[in-house]
């Protein structure tokens, strides 16, 4: 059984990839390849593309959130476990999300990633933080919600690194809200997720895309919570060390390490 639904998850995932590469192209091709331009609409399509993904994975989401203005737009601020985290808070809201150069420069994946619109930081130089910044100021000006994964990597589960700081400046320079959010995935085919089977689930350090996902094709579901806190007001902070901590602070609270089976 796990092999029909890997054949079957295989095609529409496929399918699903060759229609938003299709799609998201034709929107640039409008947008005379303006990226800027062509932000609010591949945001749109991504959440509808995230949708259907976590339906190929059969990923059931618990929600937890606050009271919060979805028509507003916000600095959103995660931990970071897996790629699938990125179609949970799609799904729920339209988001750019910023990932490093290196992920720009990863054949495929950096392809969909360009194409999603998404904002580039290099993390292996502090040289052009400045610009960065700015970019991010820009969109957070434009109306776009942007996400940012501070951890700066995805992780095994057993921690949430501390965040780093650089990117809270773009909510301070555009008196943005800052929405502090936390996933946590609870079961894999109803078992518990524990450091026996995370590795199926999470995706980090140098673990390969393609056959991880294919691998999780197999699986029958996944539940996952993910929560959203209050919003905060970024210059309510004195500078982005101070609201740098406060979100890390709301994030690692929220979120259960991974442990060994009971």
């Amino acid at each position: 059984m796990s092999q029909v639904r890997l054949l079957i998850r295989t095609f529409i995932f496929g399918a699903a990839i060759v229609c938003y590469l299709i799609v998201s192209s034709l929107v640039l091709l409008f947008c005379g390849f303006n990226f800027n331009r062509a932000r609010p609409f591949l945001t749109q399509l991504i959440s509808v593309t995230c949708k259907l993904g976590l339906k190929i994975f059969n990923i059931k989401v618990r929600k937890n959130f606050a009271p919060i203005d979805f028509d507003s737009n916000y600095l959103i601020v995660s931990n970071h476990l897996s790629y699938l985290d990125i179609l949970i808070i799609s799904s729920y809201m339209p988001t750019c999300f910023v990932t490093s150069k290196e992920m720009k420069e990863t054949p495929f994946l950096g392809q969909l990633c360009l194409l999603g619109g998404c904002l580039f930081v290099e993390r292996r130089s502090k040289a052009g933080i400045m610009g960065e910044v700015k970019e991010l100021s820009d969109a957070l000006d434009d109306g776009l919600n942007i996400v940012i994964f501070p951890e700066a990597t995805s992780t095994n589960g057993e921690s949430v690194i501390r965040f780093r700081r650089p990117l809270f400046q773009a909510a301070i320079n555009s008196h943005s809200k800052v929405l502090p959010v936390c996933l946590n995935y609870r079961t894999l085919d109803g078992e518990k997720l524990t450091i026996k089977n995370r590795d199926k689930v999470f995706w980090y350090g140098d673990m390969g895309f393609l056959g991880h996902a294919l691998a999780l094709f197999k699986h029958k579901n996944i539940v996952a919570e993910f929560t959203i806190m209050q919003s905060l007001k970024a210059t309510d902070y004195a500078d982005k060390n101070e609201l740098s901590d406060a979100c890390y602070k709301l994030v690692s609270d929220e979120f259960e390490v991974i442990t060994h089976a009971v």
